[in-house]
């Protein structure tokens, strides 16, 4: 279908940006096409690498509804290269230019940025009629970089400070300084879009009086016979491509997967195993610790005036039961014997008769490895 296209106006009767009918054609084959002005539009930069080209409309739907600020919304979204250039409005604008415009049904819409001259290299301004602010564009071998849009044309302090405080900026090659806006101001009436959108509702061509149009009827009919085979094709590859893509995404997960489910069955083993150790060999009680000592002092001729039994350290006052003094040497290598000490050592002399001793428990000691210190 050919196409009016009017930038959308809000304040007064929209603007005819070009106009590619001669005055033979019927009117009924012109359908008008809303501009929305980027000073109403919301621009983000989307990368899209690795998504098949008869993906990409899907893709852009997607990413469109989860960037819109507006809870109705329209959207122009162009692809260039590996990147996806998203223009967002409020569905509203497209309802006030339908009314202007006698209620036409199946509108198109797109962003005022696709009616600049795009450049090889560097900055273009963009400024459109009735507007007073002005939108920026880098251009990189002929493909947007990114779009700003600003109110008022900022001075070199406040574009410093810009790029300070947003490291993007300079990451997408903004440069320090802007050029002079008369220096790469581009026409503000295009004749053609650079760019198709990719996010077009499904209804936006115009409707067409068939009764009388049968000649474009038939020339329509034709078209759409000769191309039905491939159009089927087409949409059987690309649903086997979508079904392929499914399926090696699956593999990977599934692959990445898999090492945690190892180490997690190898920790829940070992968890395990140290339980059922804990279970079967508990450590020695404070009652066990003193039936082994109790053994031990017995088997001296001693006896135990007073016992401080603190883990891992163990401290015991010992008198002989008869009168004399212990054999020093005969206590320590009972103690150093028993499989559950260590490191016992003669401490001090306690009120003349007694002796007091120090000693350790080992800290693998458990109660079905005791035996008494012959």
């Amino acid at each position: 279908m050919l196409h009016d296209s009017y930038l959308f106006n809000p304040h007064a009767p929209d603007l005819l940006l070009q106009r590619t009918l001669p005055g033979r054609f019927p009117a009924a084959l012109s359908t008008p096409r809303l501009v929305v002005p980027r000073a109403l539009c919301a621009y983000h930069r989307v990368d899209c690498s690795g998504v098949p080209r008869l993906r990409t409309g899907g893709f852009a739907q997607l990413q469109v509804q989860a960037l819109s600020p507006f809870s109705k919304f329209g959207s122009c979204v162009v692809r260039q290269g590996d990147w996806l250039h998203i223009w967002i409005w409020d569905a509203a604008i497209e309802s006030a230019f339908a009314e202007k415009h006698g209620g036409r049904q199946g509108i198109g819409a797109l962003a005022y940025s696709l009616y600049s001259t795009p450049a090889a290299q560097g900055i273009v301004w963009l400024s459109a009629p009735g507007t007073a602010g002005v939108e920026a564009q880098l251009w990189k071998n002929r493909q947007l970089v990114d779009s700003l849009w600003f109110d008022q044309l900022p001075d070199p302090q406040t574009w410093a400070s810009m790029r300070v405080q947003n490291p993007a900026l300079q990451a997408l090659g903004w440069p320090d300084a802007l050029p002079r806006r008369d220096a790469t101001e581009r026409s503000t009436l295009a004749r053609r879009p650079w760019g198709r959108n990719l996010t077009a509702r499904a209804n936006h061509h115009g409707q067409i009086r068939w009764s009388q149009l049968a000649p474009v009827a038939l020339v329509l009919a034709t078209a759409g016979l000769a191309g039905w085979g491939s159009w089927l094709y087409a949409q059987k590859e690309a649903h086997q491509q979508a079904i392929d893509l499914g399926l090696q995404s699956q593999e990977r997960l599934l692959a990445k997967l898999e090492p945690l489910q190892e180490a997690r069955k190898r920790t829940n083993d070992t968890l395990g195993w140290i339980n059922a150790v804990q279970a079967l060999s508990p450590p020695p009680t404070t009652h066990d610790i003193i039936t082994e000592l109790a053994e031990i002092v017995t088997r001296q001729g001693l006896a135990v005036r007073e016992l401080e039994v603190n883990p891992p350290t163990v401290q015991a006052t010992l008198v002989v039961v008869g009168g004399g003094s212990p054999r020093l040497t005969g206590v320590l290598g009972a103690l150093e014997n028993h499989p559950w000490f260590y490191d016992a050592r003669f401490v001090d002399v306690s009120g003349g008769t007694g002796f007091k001793f120090a000693w350790r428990i080992r800290p693998n000691a458990t109660a079905s490895t005791a035996r008494t210190a012959p």
